[in-house]
Order: C-alpha cells, then structure tokens, then sequence
C-alpha cells in the first residue's frame, strides 16, 4: 500500500543568527544539508539516504514556490503525489519536510535548517526513518526579507541506482594478461536489488572497445597470446537484478612488450 508521510508536520521554524556572507553556490548548500542528515544516519546505523536527480528537481521546485509566496507550507507547493504522478516518478511511500531560516544565505543557512529539523521531533524521525531510500534537497533565497526555504523530499521505492564495477588485478605472463574485477550493488536502506551481472570490454591501444563478455557472472579473464609491442586495457560495468545498469569502470592498462 502506498503511504504519505510527513505532510503534515511541517512547521515554521526559525532560527535568527547573524548573516554570513557566503559565495558557495545553492547546488554546494543542498549537497551539505544531504551529507549532515546522512551523516546523522549513519550515526545512527542507517544506510545514506541516495540522491535522486528528479526529487532534487522537485525539491527544488518546491522550496522556490515557498520562497515566492513567502509562505511555508506544503500546500502552497502543490501536491506532493500529484507532482510524483505528473514526473512518472512511482513509489512506495513518499514524505516532505520544509523550513526557513533568517540565518545569511549560504553555510549558515544550510547549518540552520538542518538544525530546525534535528529540533524537531516529527521531522527528525522523517528524515531517521528506515523505510526512506532515496532524497531530493532544495533550497531557495527571498531577498526581500532574507528567508531561505528549504524542502527536503524522500521516497520509499524501488531501486533504481546502477550497479558499480571496478577493475582489481591485470597481471602479465608472457605475452598473456590475467584481469580480475569486482562489483556491488549500492546499499540502499531498503529494496536493494542486488548484483546480478557484468558486460566486459577489451581494446588494444586506444583503439575501438571490443566486449569480450555479457551478462557474465565471471570475475575474472584471460587474454591470450596478446601481439607484442601493444598496450592492452579493459573496462566493466555492472548490472542489478532489476537490470540497473551503471558506469564503466576505469580502464585498467597492461603493456606486453
């Protein structure tokens, strides 16, 4: 059953504290405000809260509407659901927390709405929550009378974070390479779906990437009777089991002389 949660907590919580100057831009405020609740998380023994680009969107979004109307309030943003159905963004159980602050616009602002919410009973145990996944930060500044908003918007739902790979071991004998890798499956705090497979690719030189193996199960390979005089590399990605797909890996270089 899909749930809501949070709409109703927000409150208008405000914290005066001498205006700092600050040149850091809003995208480095909203990435400090994730890794404090992140790092209260893991204090806590909780698996990170993942960034999602789209609820980054819409938090933004959000946080922008309230800085216009200079109003707090979930309602003034707009529907919650009704945004995540009109994004085609699904979803188990979803969640919002909001505040503003007259702290100056930049590091302390981003400290003082993290602090508002630690504050507060309902919201921390928002933002604590074991069933959340994934989150969007926005923030946003209304210099008519120095409020910054702040909405943060979490999920519960399915995992949608590609696998990761990475390139361990490429040992030469001869005019052969042996090449080990590995993958993971981020840990998400709840869904994670787990490795499932891996696509491999050989080139020599700088030459055209050639896959040598897919949907492979295998961590390791060896090249065989490789031409001399040639730089041999090779690369990875991985793939979930509900075929999450995520970025090669670094290339690992061999020379065979």
């Amino acid at each position: 059953m899909k749930r809501l949660a949070g709409l109703g907590l927000a409150l208008a919580l405000l914290l005066a504290t001498v205006p700092v100057a600050s040149a850091t831009t809003t995208d480095d405020l909203e990435h400090l405000v994730m890794n404090q609740v992140n790092a209260a998380r893991a204090a806590q023994g909780l698996v990170p809260l993942r960034s999602d680009s789209r609820l980054w969107t819409l938090a933004g979004e959000r946080s922008s509407t309230m800085a216009s109307h200079n109003v707090l309030s979930h309602e003034v943003a707009g529907s919650l659901s009704a945004a995540f159905a009109a994004r085609g963004i699904s979803w188990y159980g979803l969640g919002e927390t909001i505040a503003y602050t007259t702290a100056g616009w930049g590091t302390a602002a981003a400290n003082a709405l993290v602090a508002a919410w630690r504050a507060s009973p309902p919201h921390w145990t928002l933002l604590m929550s074991d069933h959340f996944n994934y989150l969007g930060v926005g923030m946003a500044y209304r210099s008519s009378n120095g409020r910054t908003f702040g909405s943060i918007v979490l999920t519960e739902a399915k995992d949608h974070t590609g696998a990761r790979a990475a390139v361990v071991s490429a040992t030469r004998r001869g005019d052969s390479i042996r090449w080990t890798w590995k993958g993971w499956d981020p840990a998400l705090q709840t869904h994670t779906a787990g490795l499932r497979d891996f696509t491999v690719q050989v080139r020599r030189g700088r030459g055209t990437w050639v896959t040598v193996a897919r949907n492979t199960t295998a961590t390791a390979r060896t090249s065989w009777n490789r031409a001399h005089g040639h730089w041999y590399g090779l690369r990875v990605r991985a793939r979930d089991r509900l075929g999450n797909i995520g970025p090669w890996s670094a290339e690992r270089r061999v020379w065979v002389p």
